[in-house]
């Protein structure tokens, strides 16, 4: 890797702010374009991204795209060109309007709708494009998870295994590649109910302990499947946090759940991928055991922190973070004025960090268009 060169560039057309710090690569592409003329060359979205990862000041602040089916259906194809007009650096085309199957919307035009996941866990949707609630489990007691038959893992060399891992190789030219979806908690709580998971957690009931290793030894499987495929990041998703507090207990986070997180992440830190985790909510100083298991990404409910706290903290452990704005209130509630001061505040704290910042978007079904289009033309102004 180059090394990096802190040099600050007086305001003009390649700079979003008053000082913007590049790296060496990206000062001698400027050079040369000044002095000689020459074209600019691209910044892949892969090296956008690592660059973000790694605190290599990025030539643009990296952004990714969720599929938002909700705020798709809603906004239609409005929304549909602001995506194609601002591209993302993730693997994701808008093409399409979503729409619910027919059979699904009764004569007052109410949405409902029933779906069986892999887990066997039956979904009721209330509202299209909005993740719903569990209405079946696949088994009755912790005791009957004993002969629980988990989704089934592509065979090596099997022809599933051999389009994913030509799927992957392509996607690696241009991006940066995700995988895995791996969940401990919110598992548990699809497959039975919350209220059983949070007794046999605080009872130490032997039939759940038994289920959750059965579970991370599945988490395994997956990883010597997703590892020799070379993937780039393997995300966790697991929500540990209420809007006020955690979920459970620090202490019994630490005794239950952070020696399996802990057995998973070092695989595959150790096979030289990288660990992304996602989880909601004021999860207080279960944050610090995360940094502790060597997250090198996080993707948090971002107003259950303080922003300048939390760069430091992300800066000083190599974290990178995903700045989702504020979908309970900023987005949907807020103005177009205050949606552009918050991005650039953001983008202005990370970039003077050099890096550790990624925008995300995610646009549901509750926010004005105005605001969303605010939102699109904020980023690209600031990133």
């Amino acid at each position: 890797m180059l090394p990096t060169l802190s040099i600050a560039l007086p305001f003009c057309e390649y700079c979003p702010s008053h000082l913007q710090f590049l790296s060496f690569s990206s000062l001698l592409s400027l050079l040369l374009h000044i002095f000689f003329q020459t074209d600019l060359p691209m910044t892949s979205s892969r090296q956008r991204m690592l660059d973000a990862f790694h605190f290599d000041h990025p030539d643009r602040i990296p952004l990714v795209y969720h599929p938002s089916t909700a705020g798709l259906h809603v906004h239609g194809q409005k929304l549909l060109d602001l995506f194609n007009q601002y591209p993302s650096d993730n693997p994701i085309t808008f093409d399409n309007l979503p729409a619910p199957p027919p059979d699904t919307v009764d004569a007052q035009g109410r949405y409902h709708e029933i779906k069986k996941d892999d887990w066997g866990v039956d979904w009721e949707y209330l509202i299209f494009g909005i993740a719903g609630h569990p209405q079946y489990h696949p088994f009755d007691s912790w005791e009957a998870g004993r002969d629980y038959e988990f989704p089934p893992i592509p065979a090596p060399g099997s022809s599933e295994e051999t389009a994913q891992r030509l799927q992957i190789e392509e996607r690696q030219k241009d991006y940066l590649v995700f995988s895995g979806g791996l969940s401990l908690f919110e598992r548990l709580h699809a497959v039975r109910p919350l209220d059983e998971l949070l007794i046999a957690c605080a009872t130490g009931d032997r039939h759940f302990l038994d289920f959750l290793d059965q579970l991370t030894a599945y988490w395994h499987a997956v990883l010597d499947y997703l590892l020799p495929l070379g993937v780039d990041v393997v995300t966790f998703g697991d929500d540990w946090g209420t809007q006020n507090a955690p979920i459970v207990s620090p202490a019994l986070f630490r005794d239950l759940f952070k020696p399996r997180y802990r057995e998973l992440m070092d695989r595959i830190k150790k096979a030289g991928s990288k660990v992304f985790f996602h989880c909601c909510g004021q999860v207080g100083p279960l944050f610090d055991d995360f940094l502790e298991l060597g997250i090198d990404g996080y993707w948090p409910q971002i107003t259950c922190y303080d922003p300048d706290e939390l760069a430091a903290k992300c800066r000083e452990h190599q974290v990178a973070i995903y700045i989702h704005p504020d979908r309970q209130q900023l987005i949907p509630l807020g103005t177009p004025e205050k949606i552009d001061a918050y991005i650039r505040a953001c983008a202005d704290r990370y970039r003077a960090l050099g890096g550790g910042a990624i925008f995300y978007v995610e646009m549901e079904n509750d926010a004005p268009f105005a605001n969303v289009k605010a939102l699109f033309e904020a980023i690209d102004r600031y990133r």
